[in-house]
Protein backbone atom coordinates (compact mmCIF):
# COMPACT_ATOMS: atom_id res chain seq x y z
CA UNK A 1 0.00 0.00 0.00
CA UNK A 2 1.45 3.47 -0.67
CA UNK A 3 2.52 5.16 2.20
CA UNK A 4 0.27 8.40 1.28
CA UNK A 5 -3.23 5.96 1.27
CA UNK A 6 -2.76 3.17 3.62
CA UNK A 7 -5.09 1.06 4.05
CA UNK A 8 -7.29 0.70 6.86
CA UNK A 9 -9.93 -1.31 8.65
CA UNK A 10 -12.88 -0.49 10.11
CA UNK A 11 -14.77 -2.09 13.34
CA UNK A 12 -18.42 -0.97 14.21
CA UNK A 13 -20.88 -2.28 16.56
CA UNK A 14 -24.45 -2.20 16.49
CA UNK A 15 -27.53 -2.97 18.46
CA UNK A 16 -28.88 -5.63 17.36
CA UNK A 17 -32.26 -4.55 18.30
CA UNK A 18 -31.99 -1.06 16.88
CA UNK A 19 -29.36 -0.99 14.65
CA UNK A 20 -27.81 2.29 15.93
CA UNK A 21 -24.04 2.49 16.01
CA UNK A 22 -22.86 1.93 19.44
CA UNK A 23 -19.13 2.09 18.69
CA UNK A 24 -16.89 2.77 15.81
CA UNK A 25 -13.02 2.35 15.26
CA UNK A 26 -10.45 2.09 12.45
CA UNK A 27 -6.82 -0.07 11.96
CA UNK A 28 -4.23 1.71 9.57
CA UNK A 29 -1.87 -0.79 8.26
CA UNK A 30 1.04 -0.55 7.85
CA UNK A 31 2.46 -0.21 4.77
CA UNK A 32 4.61 -4.01 4.55
CA UNK A 33 1.27 -5.61 5.38
CA UNK A 34 0.30 -8.73 3.93
CA UNK A 35 -3.52 -8.55 2.32
CA UNK A 36 -3.35 -10.85 -0.83
CA UNK A 37 -1.76 -14.44 -1.62
CA UNK A 38 0.70 -12.60 -4.57
CA UNK A 39 3.82 -12.92 -2.45
CA UNK A 40 2.94 -16.00 -0.81
CA UNK A 41 2.40 -15.49 3.01
CA UNK A 42 -0.31 -16.78 5.03
CA UNK A 43 -2.40 -13.87 6.95
CA UNK A 44 -6.61 -14.07 7.38
CA UNK A 45 -6.60 -10.29 6.43
CA UNK A 46 -6.30 -11.78 2.88
CA UNK A 47 -9.92 -13.45 4.17
CA UNK A 48 -10.66 -10.21 5.63
CA UNK A 49 -9.94 -8.05 3.00
CA UNK A 50 -10.81 -10.11 -0.04
CA UNK A 51 -13.13 -8.21 -2.49
CA UNK A 52 -12.61 -5.02 -1.39
CA UNK A 53 -9.68 -3.79 -2.74
CA UNK A 54 -11.52 -2.24 -6.40
CA UNK A 55 -9.58 -3.27 -9.80
CA UNK A 56 -10.18 -2.26 -12.83
CA UNK A 57 -12.15 -4.64 -14.65
CA UNK A 58 -12.16 -6.94 -11.28
CA UNK A 59 -15.01 -7.63 -8.90
CA UNK A 60 -18.17 -5.03 -8.02
CA UNK A 61 -16.16 -4.88 -4.08
CA UNK A 62 -18.33 -7.41 -2.61
CA UNK A 63 -17.07 -9.32 0.64
CA UNK A 64 -15.13 -12.69 -0.09
CA UNK A 65 -17.67 -15.38 0.89
CA UNK A 66 -14.19 -16.29 3.47
CA UNK A 67 -14.88 -13.43 5.06
CA UNK A 68 -17.56 -15.34 7.12
CA UNK A 69 -15.73 -17.21 8.69
CA UNK A 70 -14.09 -17.58 12.56
CA UNK A 71 -10.80 -16.87 11.28
CA UNK A 72 -11.20 -13.48 10.76
CA UNK A 73 -12.89 -13.08 14.43
CA UNK A 74 -9.49 -14.45 15.74
CA UNK A 75 -7.52 -11.52 13.49
CA UNK A 76 -8.42 -9.19 16.58
CA UNK A 77 -8.11 -9.00 20.59
CA UNK A 78 -11.01 -9.38 22.61
CA UNK A 79 -11.93 -5.48 22.94
CA UNK A 80 -10.92 -4.86 19.35
CA UNK A 81 -8.33 -2.79 20.71
CA UNK A 82 -5.54 -4.15 18.27
CA UNK A 83 -5.13 -5.81 15.19
CA UNK A 84 -2.91 -8.92 14.18
CA UNK A 85 -1.40 -7.94 11.03
CA UNK A 86 1.99 -10.07 9.62
CA UNK A 87 4.31 -7.77 7.29
CA UNK A 88 6.95 -8.85 4.54
CA UNK A 89 10.23 -7.33 3.61
CA UNK A 90 11.13 -7.72 0.21
CA UNK A 91 14.51 -7.13 0.63
CA UNK A 92 15.27 -9.59 2.50
CA UNK A 93 12.38 -11.82 2.19
CA UNK A 94 11.29 -11.90 5.70
CA UNK A 95 7.79 -12.29 7.09
CA UNK A 96 7.24 -11.15 10.78
CA UNK A 97 4.07 -11.39 12.95
CA UNK A 98 3.24 -8.53 15.30
CA UNK A 99 -0.27 -6.18 15.95
CA UNK A 100 -1.16 -2.79 14.90
CA UNK A 101 -3.73 -0.86 17.86
CA UNK A 102 -5.69 1.91 17.10
CA UNK A 103 -3.41 4.58 16.97
CA UNK A 104 -2.16 3.30 14.32
CA UNK A 105 1.25 2.06 15.92
CA UNK A 106 2.51 -0.99 14.82
CA UNK A 107 4.50 -3.36 17.23
CA UNK A 108 6.82 -5.98 15.68
CA UNK A 109 6.71 -8.92 17.70
CA UNK A 110 8.99 -11.11 15.57
CA UNK A 111 12.15 -7.85 16.01
CA UNK A 112 15.10 -7.66 14.05
CA UNK A 113 17.90 -11.40 15.07
CA UNK A 114 21.47 -9.97 15.40
CA UNK A 115 24.46 -11.95 14.23
CA UNK A 116 24.14 -14.87 12.03
CA UNK A 117 20.92 -15.87 12.08
CA UNK A 118 18.00 -17.35 10.18
CA UNK A 119 15.27 -14.88 8.03
CA UNK A 120 12.03 -15.52 9.63
CA UNK A 121 9.54 -16.23 7.82
CA UNK A 122 6.15 -16.07 10.36
CA UNK A 123 2.95 -16.08 9.27
CA UNK A 124 -1.29 -16.26 9.61
CA UNK A 125 -1.04 -14.78 13.02
CA UNK A 126 -4.00 -14.81 15.05
CA UNK A 127 -4.57 -13.82 18.43
CA UNK A 128 -5.51 -15.66 21.48
CA UNK A 129 -8.60 -15.29 22.98
CA UNK A 130 -7.18 -13.74 26.31
CA UNK A 131 -5.04 -11.16 24.01
CA UNK A 132 -2.09 -11.68 25.52
CA UNK A 133 -0.60 -13.46 22.44
CA UNK A 134 -0.49 -13.63 18.72
CA UNK A 135 -0.02 -17.27 17.79
CA UNK A 136 0.96 -18.21 13.66
CA UNK A 137 2.82 -20.91 12.13
CA UNK A 138 6.26 -20.68 10.25
CA UNK A 139 8.92 -23.63 9.23
CA UNK A 140 12.41 -23.56 10.32
CA UNK A 141 15.29 -24.02 8.03
CA UNK A 142 15.59 -28.02 8.13
CA UNK A 143 11.41 -27.82 7.09
CA UNK A 144 10.08 -28.14 9.62
CA UNK A 145 6.31 -26.99 10.31
CA UNK A 146 6.00 -25.11 13.22
CA UNK A 147 2.75 -23.55 15.18
CA UNK A 148 4.18 -20.86 18.06
CA UNK A 149 3.48 -17.34 19.59
CA UNK A 150 4.81 -14.75 20.82
CA UNK A 151 3.58 -12.83 24.13
CA UNK A 152 2.78 -9.15 23.89
CA UNK A 153 4.67 -8.41 27.60
CA UNK A 154 8.33 -9.12 28.27
CA UNK A 155 10.69 -9.99 25.30
CA UNK A 156 8.14 -11.64 22.64
CA UNK A 157 10.30 -14.24 22.70
CA UNK A 158 9.15 -17.63 20.43
CA UNK A 159 7.24 -20.47 22.19
CA UNK A 160 6.96 -23.74 20.27
CA UNK A 161 3.23 -25.17 20.09
CA UNK A 162 3.28 -28.23 17.83
CA UNK A 163 5.83 -29.04 15.30
CA UNK A 164 5.45 -31.71 12.56
CA UNK A 165 5.38 -32.63 9.32
CA UNK A 166 2.16 -31.28 7.10
CA UNK A 167 2.87 -33.16 3.93
CA UNK A 168 3.47 -30.26 2.32
CA UNK A 169 0.32 -28.36 2.77
CA UNK A 170 1.85 -25.14 3.90
CA UNK A 171 -1.35 -23.47 2.46
CA UNK A 172 -3.38 -24.73 5.70
CA UNK A 173 -5.44 -22.34 7.61
CA UNK A 174 -4.27 -22.01 11.35
CA UNK A 175 -7.29 -21.78 13.40
CA UNK A 176 -7.59 -21.42 17.45
CA UNK A 177 -10.01 -22.69 19.78
CA UNK A 178 -10.88 -24.71 22.58
CA UNK A 179 -10.06 -24.60 26.30
CA UNK A 180 -7.07 -25.40 27.29
CA UNK A 181 -6.60 -23.64 24.13
CA UNK A 182 -5.53 -25.67 20.69
CA UNK A 183 -4.23 -24.51 17.70
CA UNK A 184 -4.65 -26.79 14.31
CA UNK A 185 -4.18 -26.53 10.88
CA UNK A 186 -6.67 -27.61 8.10
CA UNK A 187 -9.46 -26.32 5.49
CA UNK A 188 -11.53 -23.75 6.97
CA UNK A 189 -11.64 -25.47 10.77
CA UNK A 190 -14.48 -24.56 12.71
CA UNK A 191 -14.80 -25.63 16.70
CA UNK A 192 -17.42 -26.94 18.14
CA UNK A 193 -18.92 -24.39 20.89
CA UNK A 194 -17.11 -27.04 23.89
CA UNK A 195 -13.92 -27.09 21.67
CA UNK A 196 -13.89 -30.76 21.40
CA UNK A 197 -14.99 -31.35 17.96
CA UNK A 198 -14.15 -29.56 15.09
CA UNK A 199 -15.23 -29.37 11.17
CA UNK A 200 -12.73 -28.77 8.25
CA UNK A 201 -11.44 -29.56 5.32
CA UNK A 202 -8.86 -32.89 5.76
CA UNK A 203 -6.52 -33.41 2.96
CA UNK A 204 -7.82 -36.50 1.17
CA UNK A 205 -11.09 -37.16 2.85
CA UNK A 206 -13.17 -34.11 2.55
CA UNK A 207 -15.24 -32.47 4.85
CA UNK A 208 -15.53 -34.06 8.74
CA UNK A 209 -16.01 -33.84 11.96
CA UNK A 210 -13.39 -34.75 13.81
CA UNK A 211 -11.65 -34.84 17.75
CA UNK A 212 -9.66 -31.96 18.03
CA UNK A 213 -6.07 -32.72 18.68
CA UNK A 214 -4.10 -31.30 21.26
CA UNK A 215 -2.50 -28.56 18.57
CA UNK A 216 -1.00 -29.51 14.95
CA UNK A 217 -3.06 -31.09 11.88
CA UNK A 218 -6.20 -31.60 11.41
CA UNK A 219 -6.52 -35.61 10.74
CA UNK A 220 -9.32 -38.20 10.85
CA UNK A 221 -7.23 -40.56 12.86
CA UNK A 222 -10.00 -42.87 12.53
CA UNK A 223 -12.15 -40.76 14.67
CA UNK A 224 -13.55 -38.77 11.90
CA UNK A 225 -17.03 -38.49 11.14
CA UNK A 226 -17.16 -37.86 7.13
CA UNK A 227 -19.89 -35.22 6.01
CA UNK A 228 -21.38 -37.55 3.37
CA UNK A 229 -23.88 -35.06 2.84
CA UNK A 230 -22.20 -33.54 -0.31
CA UNK A 231 -24.87 -30.60 -0.49
CA UNK A 232 -23.66 -29.25 2.86
CA UNK A 233 -21.05 -27.13 3.33
CA UNK A 234 -20.48 -26.28 6.89
CA UNK A 235 -20.77 -22.73 7.83
CA UNK A 236 -20.82 -23.00 11.55
CA UNK A 237 -22.23 -24.46 14.76
CA UNK A 238 -25.51 -23.94 16.11
CA UNK A 239 -24.59 -26.18 19.27
CA UNK A 240 -21.72 -28.92 20.42
CA UNK A 241 -23.67 -31.28 17.96
CA UNK A 242 -25.44 -29.68 15.27
CA UNK A 243 -23.49 -28.13 12.75
CA UNK A 244 -25.41 -25.32 9.92
CA UNK A 245 -25.02 -25.96 6.22
CA UNK A 246 -24.92 -24.00 2.77
CA UNK A 247 -25.10 -25.15 -0.17
CA UNK A 248 -21.73 -25.71 -1.89
CA UNK A 249 -20.88 -23.44 -4.70
CA UNK A 250 -19.64 -25.86 -7.22
CA UNK A 251 -22.70 -28.50 -6.48
CA UNK A 252 -26.00 -26.53 -6.18
CA UNK A 253 -27.94 -28.43 -3.61
CA UNK A 254 -31.11 -30.17 -5.10
CA UNK A 255 -34.35 -29.50 -4.11
CA UNK A 256 -36.04 -28.89 -0.69
CA UNK A 257 -32.27 -27.84 0.00
CA UNK A 258 -31.39 -25.92 -3.09
CA UNK A 259 -30.72 -22.05 -2.04
CA UNK A 260 -31.11 -23.05 1.29
CA UNK A 261 -30.19 -23.50 4.67
CA UNK A 262 -30.23 -26.43 7.14
CA UNK A 263 -28.85 -28.22 9.82
CA UNK A 264 -27.00 -31.75 10.54
CA UNK A 265 -27.09 -33.66 13.37
CA UNK A 266 -23.38 -34.95 14.00
CA UNK A 267 -24.56 -37.30 15.90
CA UNK A 268 -26.25 -39.09 13.48
CA UNK A 269 -24.51 -39.11 10.02
CA UNK A 270 -23.50 -42.19 8.84
CA UNK A 271 -19.58 -42.36 7.20
CA UNK A 272 -19.65 -43.70 3.92
CA UNK A 273 -23.08 -44.36 3.41
CA UNK A 274 -23.96 -41.72 0.76
CA UNK A 275 -27.33 -43.17 0.68
CA UNK A 276 -28.54 -41.92 3.92
CA UNK A 277 -26.21 -38.86 4.18
CA UNK A 278 -29.60 -36.69 4.63
CA UNK A 279 -31.09 -38.78 7.80
CA UNK A 280 -28.84 -36.31 10.14
CA UNK A 281 -30.11 -33.73 7.94
CA UNK A 282 -33.44 -30.82 9.64
CA UNK A 283 -35.80 -29.98 6.67
CA UNK A 284 -35.13 -26.97 5.29
CA UNK A 285 -34.58 -23.76 7.71
CA UNK A 286 -36.18 -21.68 4.84
CA UNK A 287 -39.59 -21.30 2.45
CA UNK A 288 -38.43 -22.29 -0.81
CA UNK A 289 -36.66 -19.72 -2.24
CA UNK A 290 -34.79 -18.90 -5.44
CA UNK A 291 -32.35 -16.43 -3.58
CA UNK A 292 -28.74 -17.35 -3.14
CA UNK A 293 -28.52 -17.14 0.70
CA UNK A 294 -24.88 -17.05 2.65
CA UNK A 295 -25.17 -17.39 7.18
CA UNK A 296 -23.24 -14.75 8.57
CA UNK A 297 -23.83 -15.66 12.80
CA UNK A 298 -25.63 -17.18 14.65
CA UNK A 299 -26.75 -15.66 17.86
CA UNK A 300 -25.29 -16.39 21.70
CA UNK A 301 -28.14 -18.25 22.46
CA UNK A 302 -28.24 -20.74 19.38
CA UNK A 303 -31.33 -19.62 18.51
CA UNK A 304 -31.42 -17.21 15.38
CA UNK A 305 -29.33 -16.82 12.48
CA UNK A 306 -28.65 -13.83 10.93
CA UNK A 307 -27.92 -14.15 6.93
CA UNK A 308 -27.09 -12.12 3.66
CA UNK A 309 -30.11 -12.97 1.04
CA UNK A 310 -28.87 -12.05 -2.84
CA UNK A 311 -31.85 -11.66 -5.17
CA UNK A 312 -30.43 -10.20 -8.95
CA UNK A 313 -28.29 -7.33 -7.74
CA UNK A 314 -30.03 -6.84 -4.72
CA UNK A 315 -28.55 -7.87 -1.28
CA UNK A 316 -30.56 -7.84 2.01
CA UNK A 317 -30.29 -8.76 5.94
CA UNK A 318 -32.73 -10.97 7.51
CA UNK A 319 -32.57 -12.77 11.00
CA UNK A 320 -34.62 -16.20 11.02
CA UNK A 321 -35.42 -18.80 14.31
CA UNK A 322 -33.55 -21.74 13.20
CA UNK A 323 -36.69 -23.71 13.04
CA UNK A 324 -37.19 -25.44 9.77
CA UNK A 325 -39.87 -23.36 8.26
CA UNK A 326 -39.90 -19.99 9.95
CA UNK A 327 -40.63 -17.14 7.83
CA UNK A 328 -36.99 -14.79 7.68
CA UNK A 329 -37.66 -11.25 8.83
CA UNK A 330 -36.03 -8.37 6.73
CA UNK A 331 -33.95 -6.12 8.70
CA UNK A 332 -35.08 -2.78 7.36
CA UNK A 333 -33.73 -0.13 10.06
CA UNK A 334 -31.83 2.37 7.74
CA UNK A 335 -29.06 2.06 10.34
CA UNK A 336 -28.82 -1.33 9.04
CA UNK A 337 -27.81 -0.51 5.52
CA UNK A 338 -24.81 0.40 6.81
CA UNK A 339 -23.90 -1.94 9.56
CA UNK A 340 -24.70 -5.22 6.74
CA UNK A 341 -23.89 -3.20 3.81
CA UNK A 342 -22.01 -5.09 0.66
CA UNK A 343 -18.63 -5.42 1.47
CA UNK A 344 -18.72 -5.79 5.28
CA UNK A 345 -18.88 -8.69 7.52
CA UNK A 346 -20.04 -9.66 10.69
CA UNK A 347 -17.26 -10.58 13.10
CA UNK A 348 -18.82 -11.39 16.39
CA UNK A 349 -22.75 -11.32 17.86
CA UNK A 350 -22.14 -10.68 21.27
Amino acid sequence: MPGSRPAKVWVEGYDPGSWKKTVSVEFTLPAQAVVSTAGGQLSALQDLCAGNFPVPGGDDGAASDRAFGPRVRELFDHDFSRLAVVTTDDKTGASHVGYVDRAGKFTDLTGTASGFSSTPHEQDALFAPDGGSVWFTYRDPGGQFHIASRALTSDHRLVDQWSGPTDGADDLDLQLGGSPLRAVVGGTVRFGPDGRRAAGFIDGAGDNVVAVPSSGVLKTNGDAGAITDQDCDPSGWVDDHTLLCAPRGLSPAQPPYQNNLWTLDVDRMHPGDYEHAKDAASPPLLPATDRKNLPEVVSPDGKKLLFRSVQGKDENAFVTDLTPGAQPQQITAPEAATALGSGDCVLEWR
